[in-house]
């Protein structure tokens, strides 16, 4: 029996340790000099999201995922991704969410199509729910 308990301890102490959170506050210097290509507003699915996202240029042609006054639940696993509707099926992962509260980029590199995947997605990877959206117009 106590060599089930610790078993179950240890097993608890593991997961809890593997679903990391997202940082709460971040503020990046963001790319300067930009022209804006398309942009969006946030809403909520399954959790309170709002903030503006755009995609930008700078002088040098690099293309920037630039979230500006970003809010949203924290929650395990949190990833931003790019697809062509709100399901997430297909999708483009830019990786883990940076905070759940601020401004920051990511820099989109050639095989990111953020015009056919305009929908910017906040995604829970842990339990694949999604916690807001916005549209890329």
């Amino acid at each position: 029996m106590a060599k089930l308990v610790v078993t179950l301890f240890t097993a608890g102490i593991f997961l809890l340790s593997s679903c990391s959170k997202t940082p709460d506050n971040v503020t990046e210097t963001l790319p300067t000099g930009t022209a804006t290509i398309s942009a969006g507003t946030f809403t909520g699915n399954a959790h309170t999201t709002s903030g503006s996202v755009k995609v930008v240029t700078d002088a040098s042609g690099k293309k920037f995922l630039v979230f500006e006054n970003f809010r949203t639940s924290n929650g395990p696993n949190l990833d931003v991704w790019l697809s062509p509707n709100n399901t997430g099926s297909p999708y483009q992962s830019l990786g883990n969410l940076k905070a759940v509260n601020g401004s920051f980029s990511y820099e989109l590199d050639a095989s990111i199509n953020y015009t056919i995947n305009n929908h910017v997605l906040i995604w829970c990877k842990s339990f694949s729910v999604l916690f807001g959206s916005a549209t890329l117009q």
